[in-house]
């Protein structure tokens, strides 16, 4: 999809996509680990390519690492901005592997999320503890239950949000792509 777009239509896409990822986070702000930023920055790579996702996934986190009722830490905003970009890449990565997406569960997706969410939640929370000062062990034990919300909840987004949300928007494109 992405090479029907022109460049004033995808930074659009993109941009929408980025303040859609933002404003789901606030909105879920009081549900501690469950948002859908991941599966939206995933399916921006997938639909837009995985720079594109990767920008979108780093704008978002910019936006609302730095406007965060939960407080700033630099070290951790830039770990948060790194780990997100991941979702966006993957998901360009695997456009070609997944080809059109239909509208009903997709088990392969649930292990991506999964996965992705893993490696991004170890990867912040080693930044936070050393940031923080806390011992690694202690930090990534006392994280568990945390990252245990953010991985299931990501398997179900991404297993059942993401055929109809990237099936949608593909339909959509097509019809400016034009």
């Amino acid at each position: 999809m992405e090479r029907g777009l022109n460049g004033t239509q995808r930074t659009a896409v993109a941009a929408l996509l980025a303040s859609s990822a933002i404003a789901t986070n606030y909105l879920l702000i009081g549900v501690v680990n469950v948002k859908l930023m991941d599966l939206i920055v995933f399916t921006a790579g997938f639909l837009l390519g995985a720079g594109a996702g990767a920008g979108v996934g780093a704008l978002t986190w910019l936006v609302y690492g730095t406007l965060n009722p939960y407080g700033f830490s630099l070290p951790v905003l830039g770990a948060t901005v790194l780990g997100e970009t991941l979702y966006g890449l993957a998901g360009g990565a695997l456009r070609g592997r997944l080809g059109r997406v239909g509208w009903g569960p997709d088990a392969r997706l649930a292990v991506v999320g999964f996965l992705l969410t893993f490696v991004y939640d170890l990867e912040t929370n080693v930044v936070s503890a050393l940031t923080a000062g806390v011992p690694l062990a202690v930090a990534l034990v006392g994280g568990v239950p945390f990252a245990v919300a953010h991985e299931a909840s990501n398997a179900v987004f991404f297993c059942f949000g993401f055929p109809p949300l990237a099936s949608s928007l593909e339909k959509v494109l097509e019809t400016y792509a034009k």
